[in-house]
């Protein structure tokens, strides 16, 4: 019998992701049957976090709700300030929501297609990490990894790439939370994610869960 996340995950190869119903718990299980690796997005948490609009006073400190609260956030891949960030995001969201997710993949953008800007290959951002903060582009060992609040832009190239995906979030493909019990699975290697303003959906959760692949599936 084919798995949920399996199909999903097959799916994603076209546009970067896939959407499907079920719950977090259903993705757990068949996340456990694949061998897939649950990974926190910060050191020492929980592999499954809820995400709730809130102010910069109440964020974690240099996360993008400190620099943006229930404002749009910005394109990003999740866990770009880990040496390993996880192949695959799994979004949960068991009612509707009005706040849609955006979403961007170079698969799909014309002359994009094969591969990004120069300017964006090899732009240089020292990406903040704690004590063990270190140097890596955009595209870092064939994955993509970004985000405008860890990864400070050291030469001009990098600074261009920070112009280019602020120009491509109004291009992004917006999903849409209109059905209970929706789920979407995000290729975390090859594309890039952002929640659009909940200032009028201060109410929004949304659980996350992130994965490594086992080898056999990447």
């Amino acid at each position: 019998m084919a798995r949920m996340l399996e199909d999903l995950l097959n799916d994603s190869r076209d546009h970067g992701w896939a959407a499907g119903q079920g719950t977090l718990e259903q993705a757990k299980l068949d996340a456990a049957a694949l061998k897939w690796t649950e990974v926190p997005t910060r050191r020492g948490g929980p592999t499954v976090t809820t995400l709730r609009p809130v102010d910069p006073a109440e964020a974690a400190p240099n996360s993008l709700s400190a620099q943006y609260g229930k404002g749009a956030q910005p394109l990003h891949t999740d866990g770009a300030h880990l040496p390993h960030p996880p192949d695959i995001v799994v979004l949960a969201c068991a009612t509707p929501s009005t706040t849609p997710t955006r979403l961007w993949s170079r698969k799909r953008y014309g002359r994009f297609v094969g591969g990004l800007p120069d300017f964006v290959e090899h732009g240089v951002f020292l990406i903040s990490s704690g004590n063990d903060s270190f140097f890596a582009t955009v595209s870092d060992g064939g994955r993509l990894r970004y985000d405008p609040g860890c990864m400070m832009p050291c030469d001009a190239r990098s600074r261009r790439a920070v112009q280019f995906f602020q120009e491509q979030y109004e291009s992004a493909t917006e999903h849409a939370w209109d059905q209970p019990n929706l789920l979407l699975l995000i290729d975390n290697r090859r594309s890039l994610h952002a929640r659009a303003s909940a200032t009028q959906e201060p109410q929004r959760e949304i659980q996350r869960i992130t994965f490594h692949l086992n080898h056999e599936a990447s």
